[in-house]
């Protein structure tokens, strides 16, 4: 049985069983005739704009343009920091709503996104 879901219980069924009966976590989409939004870049920003898109507005025909691989970008690399800019002072209520936003995105879409908080936010 193909595992749909990401738990403990479900890690550790598919290691025993070589990661052979994980589902796709991405589908090969077909291109529609036409889009409402279509957003350039499939790294972090254009994906977390996308899924807002849809999931805040109810704007479901978006899409999601990249030249590489979804998810790559400032997304595919494993930095561990989130830097804010310094000098505005003004602008710490959007990075503190920022981190709960990814506090709740794996919840959200069932996905382990691997976010771990470490250290402070800078």
């Amino acid at each position: 049985m193909p595992s749909n879901r990401y738990s403990l219980f479900s890690l550790l069924r598919e290691t025993l069983r070589g990661h052979t009966g994980w589902q796709p976590a991405w589908r090969d989409a077909t291109p529609q005739a036409a889009y409402d939004v279509v957003i350039v870049g499939g790294g972090g920003h254009g994906l977390a704009t996308a899924y807002y898109l849809a999931r805040r507005y109810g704007i479901k025909r978006v899409a999601v343009v990249e030249k590489g691989w979804i998810g790559n970008g400032n997304i595919g690399r494993n930095t561990t920091i989130i830097r804010s800019n310094y000098l505005l002072p003004g602008n710490v209520p959007f990075y503190e709503c920022a981190m709960k936003l990814w506090e709740g995105l794996e919840q959200d879409i069932n996905y382990n996104a691997m976010v771990s908080q470490r250290g402070v936010l800078n």
